[in-house]
């Protein structure tokens, strides 16, 4: 009984000083999401009687991890609407590709060498976790934007989400039954059991998707439907991975099938309950993210993981040229390449991954928790010179 209270004081704490963090980040008009995995950090030198403060059960810490990527997936699925497709949507498509495309080649590439990993796939786990954009940091930023160049970046995040999420698991699976080993006989003898990962991972998220929202389009209830909602994006993962398949991919094809092809009474109640739900978690992610995971502050890791995010950005004012030829000033496609924020959705992978014992990726999370940083702080500085680059001036929204 003992141990339990602990927790929950360590929770409610936690909570509390997310709250105070949320105010100050208001004052100072920068996101939240800096200030919670400072916090984090804070709280990981902290001890008492020489343990560490905040020292919560595997467990509780995995719990916490797949119920926060369950939710996060599901929102940034469901808001994806194809018969919203149109030029900008596509716009958006584009970039989102070419940069993601770009940085699995040449990044992965870069930091495979650079660091001496043990497996290529650590390495396009990197490339490809850098490569999102936080929909929640971004709008927060560009909140009061109504211009075609706000606009793409609010549609960029959204659409590099799932993918940004889904691939780094894909990959952890690949390591998990291969070891690492990169040859042609191996992938080849996983290609069967991979597509069985894929069929049924779609198969849940469809069969669940169909039973839950063809429910709730019938029959409404305030109190009941956000429940059920949650409870549909928490049973398609858990299902998905007991039947042997990918549970990220079983609740990206529900909240695909949800955002598009049911119109239920009161859709914008629905998400936004998810949404107040998933900010609670949101402070639990971001602050123990700063206590599972400690950064090193050595010239040995900070010197080559800088020069590896300068090249980032390099990559990324080569997408935005390639993609954005004859559109936009460069003043506009400089925007565009500093603006790239980093949030929940790289956030809550870095946390789940933390949970899994695979050699090497330590170095693998403390990149790309580095890469948080240093993207949202840029992004911060760049935001309060908007008009220097937009000609647009706009106005940071105090809500987080």
């Amino acid at each position: 009984m003992e141990e339990s209270i602990t927790t929950i004081i360590l929770i409610a704490s936690i909570l509390l000083l997310g709250l105070i963090s949320s105010i100050i980040s208001r004052k100072l008009k920068i996101p939240n999401l800096l200030l919670l995995i400072l916090l984090g950090m804070g709280l990981s030198h902290i001890s008492v009687n020489h343990q560490p403060l905040i020292d919560f059960p595997p467990l509780f810490l995995t719990s916490i991890a797949v119920i926060t990527l369950a939710l996060v997936v599901f929102d940034s699925s469901s808001k994806f609407k194809f018969k919203k497709f149109d030029s900008l949507t596509i716009s958006g498509l584009k970039i989102s590709m070419l940069f993601l495309a770009i940085n699995l080649v040449c990044m992965s590439f870069l930091a495979f060498y650079i660091f001496n990993l043990d497996s290529i796939f650590l390495a396009l786990i990197f490339a490809a976790v850098i490569s999102g954009t936080d929909p929640s940091a971004t709008l927060m930023i560009l909140a009061g934007a109504k211009t075609k160049l706000f606009e793409l970046l609010k549609i960029e995040a959204i659409l590099n989400t799932p993918l940004i999420v889904l691939i780094p698991f894909l990959l952890v699976d690949i390591i998990e039954k291969v070891g690492g080993r990169f040859t042609v006989d191996i992938l080849s003898e996983q290609s069967l059991p991979f597509l069985q990962q894929f069929v049924t991972g779609i198969g849940t998220g469809i069969l669940i998707a169909l039973i839950f929202f063809r429910f709730m389009k019938k029959y409404y209830s305030a109190t009941l439907s956000p429940l059920a909602m949650i409870t549909a994006a928490l049973l398609t993962y858990t299902l998905s991975e007991t039947l042997g398949g990918n549970g990220v991919l079983g609740v990206t094809t529900a909240g695909l099938v949800f955002g598009n092809l049911y119109h239920v009474k009161h859709m914008k109640t629905l998400l936004k309950f998810g949404e107040i739900f998933s900010e609670v978690l949101e402070i639990l992610v971001f602050v123990l993210i700063g206590t599972v995971i400690t950064l090193p502050l050595s010239f040995s890791f900070l010197f080559p993981a800088t020069i590896l995010f300068i090249v980032y950005l390099f990559i990324r004012l080569l997408s935005v040229e390639i993609a954005f030829r004859k559109e936009y000033s460069f003043k506009e496609k400089l925007y565009m390449t500093l603006n790239t924020p980093k949030g929940i959705a790289v956030a809550v992978v870095v946390f789940t991954l933390a949970t899994k014992s695979i050699s090497g990726l330590d170095l693998i999370l403390d990149m790309i928790l580095l890469f948080m940083i240093y993207s949202i702080v840029i992004s911060t500085v760049v935001t309060h010179f908007t008009k220097f680059f937009t000609k647009t001036e706009i106005k940071v929204s105090e809500k987080e």
